[in-house]
């Protein structure tokens, strides 16, 4: 006959199944058949506590009935809720020498005594005197029938390792349950951002059908661009999510996990999650900007002017609006009846938003400036055009950047990083021109343009 210290020996087996991560029901079995061995006459169970902690939830009873442990399923705890039901809501063990007899089954000795069984005690299941209990374990005999000290032992034996099963189980649980929480956060943001870059494209679509600007592409792959960081941020935090939870199992199958490094881990996975939203949600206002930069430019027809006209019309809507600064203007055209053929439009926006840019930036703490435009023709086909102004000048880190989408030194004051990048799409693309600048700190700042005169608009650049 086997006795407690045979069980003793089957625990490293028992403990080696767990770390195999063995399914609960399978680990059980094996206990409660080792416990029930050498002993005629004798079954054992384990009920769990379901999620909402007052009902029965059965996991292994290997040599009863199936037909009686499902009728166990959902019964709820209470002072009169047979041996397991009873120790579990009581916290201490309950011990029925005659289940017909005893008022505990009063409710249940049905269920049992349709089986053939008569006696049952049973053990509240928990990692420590003063933790929640999580179950039971229970045995039963099919005779009236107290315990002896050799059963006793055995209860005792098989309750720690059974509080052992049922807490991996209940920390796999909370862990399959925050993991399923989190991707479902994860595919909600993705979600949103998915749609979000999916109105981006729509917006797109739409501007390029108006031909508000013929290069919206680039300027979608600017918008894009900039995604990269809050995007970057959002999957660099799942990444690490996912790190954190690897370690975590491994620490469950080590056994080496505390209460307070799970709750750690809980923390940390709360924080990453946050960051993921941050970043999502920062995301989504820049597409949200994106869509009120779409600037109105209406798709003028190919057409000569002549070039002072374009530059002093500009001139003359700039000065109507400026306010804060005295700019005196110095415009130079060799010959002076260059004519350009091509669109005028997007020369005069080029102009204007080199005109902004210098009154906020280069005269942004000036009450005076100037501002010098000279354009003059170069092998009879091209023109090269100078802005320059007398302002602060650039700084050497923000001058190789200034044409980058969306980079401005002047966030929350009137600086939305789009105007020079606009200009340099619109000269390279529609006016098939180049621009470069030249500019040091308190020497001012000119831009130099080279565009054809006669707009072939065959040409690709």
């Amino acid at each position: 006959m086997h006795d407690a210290n045979v069980l003793l020996q089957q625990q490293n087996q028992l403990l080696e199944m767990m770390v195999k991560r063995q399914p609960v029901t399978i680990v059980l079995n094996r206990l409660l058949l080792e416990i029930e061995n050498g002993i005629p006459g004798l079954y054992c169970s384990v009920i769990a506590l379901d999620e909402t902690g007052k009902r029965l939830r059965p996991l292994s009873a290997p040599s009863l009935p199936p037909a009686f442990t499902d009728q166990l399923s959902g019964l709820e705890i209470g002072p009169h809720a047979g041996s397991c039901g009873t120790a579990m809501y009581r916290g201490e063990p309950v011990v029925v020498t005659d289940i017909e007899q005893d008022p505990l089954w009063a409710e249940y000795k049905h269920l049992a005594l349709e089986h053939g069984l008569r006696s049952c005690w049973s053990l509240p299941i928990r990692l420590g005197e003063h933790e929640p209990v999580m179950g039971s374990l229970a045995m039963y005999y099919p005779e009236v029938k107290a315990p002896d000290p050799k059963h006793w032992e055995r209860l005792e034996v098989g309750m720690h390792l059974v509080a052992l099963v049922l807490d991996r189980e209940r920390t796999d649980l909370q862990l399959q349950s925050y993991q399923l929480n989190l991707e479902h956060k994860v595919e909600e943001r993705t979600y949103e951002l998915r749609s979000a870059l999916e109105n981006l494209q729509k917006t797109q679509a739409i501007l390029i059908q108006r031909e508000k600007l013929a290069n919206l592409g680039a300027l979608v792959a600017g918008v894009v661009h900039e995604l990269n960081t809050p995007i970057g941020n959002a999957v660099l935090s799942v990444s690490y999510m996912r790190d954190c939870l690897q370690q975590m199992v491994l620490k469950i199958s080590n056994h080496t996990l505390s209460r307070h490094e799970f709750m750690e881990f809980v923390d940390e996975v709360q924080q990453a999650t946050d960051l993921v939203l941050r970043n999502i949600e920062k995301a989504a206002d820049l597409i949200g900007s994106f869509k009120q930069m779409a600037i109105d430019q209406s798709s003028e027809r190919r057409r000569a002017c002549p070039l002072r006209h374009v530059i002093e019309d500009n001139l003359t809507i700039f000065k109507a609006t400026i306010k804060g600064v005295a700019i005196d203007y110095d415009v130079q055209v060799h010959p002076q009846d260059l004519v350009i053929e091509g669109y005028p439009g997007v020369l005069g926006q080029v102009l204007t938003n080199m005109l902004v840019n210098a009154r906020l930036h280069a005269f942004a703490d000036r009450s005076r400036g100037n501002i010098k435009i000279q354009a003059k023709l170069v092998d009879d086909h091209k023109i090269k055009l100078t802005f320059a102004d007398d302002g602060c000048g650039i700084a050497d880190e923000h001058r190789s950047k200034i044409f980058d989408p969306f980079y401005t030194t002047k966030v929350g004051q009137g600086g939305s990083g789009v105007g020079l990048f606009l200009v340099y799409k619109l000269v390279t693309s529609r006016l098939k021109g180049s621009i470069d600048v030249e500019s040091m700190p308190g020497c001012g700042t000119a831009f130099h343009l080279e565009f054809p005169r006669c707009v072939d608009d065959s040409v690709q650049v």
